[in-house]
């Protein structure tokens, strides 16, 4: 299917982990094309409700085949008009990287504050220029684009980034730190662009606000 493009498979088995470990029951998958990620997640969350933003009405018959429950035939600026829906996961995958950095920004700052997490798998040093402006690469997302953040988590192979982000919409389930250990810790690898098999291993970034009690207590804005 020419329409869906391609969605590198390097995170492929981390992100099932953490999905995993997580167990949401609602996840939207922004930019989902053909639904890869409805297709890799259905049976890790059987239960979970999977909805698929995509404005490509020709992709619609292949999402609701691999199984998602709903369609949002919009482009991501629109879910700025629907601010009561909450995810359990928002997912961008290869998709961040085709919007203007300062759009990609506010749109995760909103996700931010309507999920428990958001998973981000994009690519750098990797040119596409196309006619259309958003089929093509146009933004660069290195660490230091998440500076804004207080508490993710990273991995880098080859030339894909991993990002997993702790949303403030609900603190219940497990935390970033139980995510993290679960994925380092369940002996998976990540595929690099030569074909090697590279072990997952994130690392956490916490700039959290502490707050003293006393001299040997804090207590942290956000537990988890």
């Amino acid at each position: 299917m020419a329409h869906i493009g391609y969605s590198w498979s390097t995170f492929d088995a981390l992100t099932q982990q953490v999905v995993k470990t997580i167990n949401p029951k609602h996840i939207l998958d922004i930019g989902a094309g053909g639904g890869k990620y409805g297709a890799l997640l259905k049976d890790v969350v059987p239960e979970c409700e999977l909805t698929a933003l995509e404005c490509d009405d020709a992709a619609f018959p292949q999402l609701r085949e691999v199984g998602y429950h709903h369609i949002l035939p919009i482009t991501a600026d629109k879910l700025y008009e629907r601010g009561n829906d909450l995810y359990d996961v928002v997912i961008l995958g290869d998709v961040i990287e085709h919007m203007l950095h300062s759009q990609g920004r506010d749109l995760l700052e909103f996700l931010n504050y309507r999920s428990r997490y958001l998973i981000i798998s994009t690519p750098e040093c990797m040119p596409m220029s196309r006619a259309v402006f958003f089929e093509g690469h146009n933004s660069l997302w290195r660490p230091d684009s998440f500076g804004w953040h207080d508490y993710w988590a990273h991995q880098q192979c080859g030339l894909m980034h991993f990002y997993l982000l702790r949303g403030h919409d609900n603190w219940a389930g497990p935390g970033l730190a139980e995510v993290v250990h679960a994925a380092n810790t369940a002996g998976i690898f990540n595929t690099h662009s030569n074909g090697a098999q590279l072990p997952v291993n994130l690392s956490i970034h916490d700039t959290r606000y502490k707050e003293p009690i006393d001299e040997h207590n804090v207590t942290l804005f956000r537990p988890l």
